[in-house]
This record gives structure tokens, C-alpha cells and sequence, in this order.
């Protein structure tokens, strides 16, 4: 959590999503103050960021949140999970078949429907 606030400015998308998924893995992430704090700079460096994700940090960052929102653990605005999914729509053509079902699941535990 400390590395997302001290080097939060020369973060690069594969950083962010690797974020993502050190936090969701942490028992409690997001129930304490410091942790939503740190959640909350992640999820502007997402929304930064966005731009520069490919298909893989996409289905990370989505697999992640969904996780975090489904644990009770964070409220993820819907806002950020169409953003994720606007993205994923962008890179379709890279997406492994791996990184598919990744976002799926993400999608489903979320209970939002892929875009078209």
C-alpha cells in the first residue's frame, strides 16, 4: 500500500493493475482507513491510466474490483465498471482467451452484461 502512495505519480498500467491485485488478495483491503485510502488513489490511477491498458490489465483491474465489491470489502462505483468495460470493448482484438474469462467472470460478479 505504501509503493501505491509513494510512487503513485510514475505508475504505468501494468502497474496499476498489479495493484489491483496485491489489494484484492489482502484479507481486509478496503475496511480500514489507510486501505481506502490507498483504494481511492487506485481508482483515480485507474481512470488515469485507462487509456494505456491493454486487454490483460483490463481483465485484471475488472477481476480485482469485481472481487473487492463482491466481498463487501469496497463499493466500486458503477461508474469506473463501465469505464472498464468501454476499455475492454476498445482492446477486444487483444484479449487472450484467459483474459475472456477473466472479464466475464468480473462482468458476471458484478452483474453487469457485456457491451455489445
Amino acid at each position: 500500500l505504501g509503493l501505491v502512495q509513494q510512487h503513485d505519480q510514475s505508475f504505468e498500467a501494468i502497474h496499476v493493475s498489479a495493484a489491483w491485485g496485491k489489494v484484492a488478495k489482502m484479507p481486509g483491503a478496503g475496511q480500514r482507513g489507510e486501505e481506502g485510502v490507498v483504494l481511492q488513489l487506485l481508482q483515480v490511477l485507474t481512470r488515469a491510466k485507462m487509456h494505456e491498458m491493454g486487454a490483460r490489465e483490463v481483465a485484471n483491474v475488472a477481476h480485482s474490483v469485481a472481487s473487492l465489491k463482491v466481498s463487501g470489502r469496497m463499493g466500486v462505483d458503477d461508474e469506473l465498471a463501465g469505464e472498464l468495460q468501454a476499455r475492454a470493448t476498445a482492446t477486444a482484438g487483444e484479449f487472450e482467451p484467459q483474459d475472456v474469462s477473466m472479464l466475464m467472470l468480473a462482468l458476471a460478479k458484478m452483474d453487469l452484461v457485456p457491451a455489445p
